[in-house]
């Protein structure tokens, strides 16, 4: 007996479904008849839309919306008119309140789905809500793209699995996460990539000059630095952008160019060259002041990341360790200011550049307990001359710690971990492998850094359970 409801028998059909969750990390409405799981684009949970089948597989397929019969109680009126082309807010058409509670519900979820850590209640603190939900940004990365013959400043396009590529740029000409001066400065360097007849950079053929436009901001001077990333071979002057952009925008205090000739559409700081205007933004975080450079690695909502550092420093505080590593210690925010509450810290970094910026930071922070090094934290922590730490740090990027680098901590013995993820999916792998070598869960507590879009940031601590 075929028990496949007949709705969804052929792409092209015109069904009626209610949406029922939203599949992050990503943004695709989630909804369900019988066996097969329907993913919309563009859809909220709450929504009934009319849908046309564009693409389906055995037990899923995908839907296009024709139409919205019921809208959710949830959905708002996004307030940026670029919502649903850029790919950046995803689901601003989703009252903040619900966003935060289907980002605490998609952690356990994928805590116990992948890691098998059906944690107690208890020790699941509720997410900590962004302090600004809208513009919160400090950094902003456009691209560069054609349209009618014209060079167009703007974001990459939003893309579907259910629907054709859409390679491309949208216009920006200004976002409502990030600086309001956005606009003006697209505007300004719109204007002077015309004139000087610039073209963008083609992935295709490879031709082509202009890469990517990106501003950041400190929050705590309100200083713009702003970094065009172009082809390298070309020795073209902008000091004369950094002027107009200097006079129209007197926030902008510093201009850089980054030369990148490597395929993809993938942001290379690896040569740069100061065009005008200061070296560095100073943001402030904690208490501490950062020098902030075009190729540092610095949280873009810094109100949201210093509650995090301020709840990891009253934990610490605690905990009374006295000797700390600090593994992918970036420019060192979080060694720093558990430097407050430990005898010694020694953070990691296999980047050479992050590892001087640490530096510079403990020193105009007249912190003196701090010390940095460069390398791989397998090769480093390795040591056998490496003192065996209290607490260990993890604060790596999405792809998690590798499994000898698990090996390795653990090897370590430390009496606590902190472990700070940006990927729920790797956390849970990584707790997995945490818990079954004699650590327990003692806290886990969600950060939103990210307002409108599916990423959140968690805080796990683990401590060694004494045999």
């Amino acid at each position: 007996m075929n028990n496949r409801h007949p709705s969804f028998h052929d792409s092209g059909r015109h069904i009626t479904v209610t949406v029922t969750d939203i599949a992050m990390p990503g943004d695709l409405g989630v909804a369900k008849a019988d066996d097969f799981v329907l993913f919309v684009p563009g859809t909220i949970p709450g929504d009934r839309v009319v849908v046309r089948i564009v693409k389906r597989e055995k037990r899923y397929g995908y839907g296009e919306v024709i139409a919205i019969e019921k809208p959710s109680s949830h959905r708002v009126e996004p307030p940026c008119p670029h919502f649903g082309t850029c790919g950046g807010c995803t689901i601003q058409s989703m009252g903040y309140a619900r966003q935060l509670e289907l980002k605490s519900a998609h952690l356990r979820q994928t805590l116990k789905r992948i890691g098998r850590i059906d944690a107690p209640e208890d020790i699941f603190e509720d997410i900590t809500p962004s302090p600004a939900v809208y513009w919160y940004r400090s950094k902003v990365e456009l691209a560069f793209g054609n349209a009618l013959r014209s060079v167009i400043t703007g974001m990459r396009m939003s893309t579907s699995p259910a629907g054709p590529a859409r390679p491309g740029v949208v216009a920006i000409p200004g976002c409502r996460i990030f600086n309001p001066s956005l606009k003006k400065i697209v505007d300004i360097v719109d204007d002077h990539i015309h004139g000087e007849g610039y073209s963008p950079y083609d992935e295709q053929t490879k031709r082509g000059y202009l890469r990517h436009l990106i501003v950041r901001q400190s929050m705590a001077t309100g200083a713009l630095m702003v970094i065009l990333e172009t082809k390298d071979g070309q020795s073209h002057d902008m000091g004369e952008l950094y002027r107009l952009l200097k006079r129209e925008v007197p926030e902008v205090t510093s201009m850089w160019r980054a030369f990148n000739n490597r395929p993809g559409p993938y942001i290379d700081y690896g040569s740069m060259r100061h065009e005008g205007g200061d070296l560095f933004m100073e943001e402030l975080l904690s208490g501490l002041r950062f020098r902030v450079y075009p190729a540092s690695f610095f949280q873009p909502n810094p109100a949201a990341a210093g509650l995090l550092y301020e709840r990891i420093g009253n934990i610490a505080a605690a905990g009374r360790f006295g000797n700390v590593l600090g593994l992918y210690c970036g420019m060192g925010p979080i060694e720093l200011a558990l430097s407050r509450h430990a005898r010694k810290v020694v953070g990691i970094d296999s980047q050479k550049a992050n590892i001087e910026n640490a530096r510079e930071n403990a020193l105009i922070n007249g912190i003196t307990n701090c010390s940095f090094l460069a390398g791989k934290i397998e090769d480093i922590a390795a040591d056998p001359a490496f003192k065996k730490p209290d607490l260990v740090v993890i604060d790596p990027p999405r792809s998690g710690v590798s499994q000898r680098g698990i090996g390795l901590i653990t090897s370590l013995a430390p009496g606590a971990i902190f472990y700070v993820s940006c990927n729920p999916a790797t956390l849970a792998r990584d707790l997995a492998h945490l818990t079954a070598a004699g650590f327990s869960i003692e806290l886990i507590a969600p950060f939103d850094f990210f307002p409108h879009t599916s990423h959140l940031e968690t805080l796990v601590a683990l401590r060694r359970i004494k045999r």
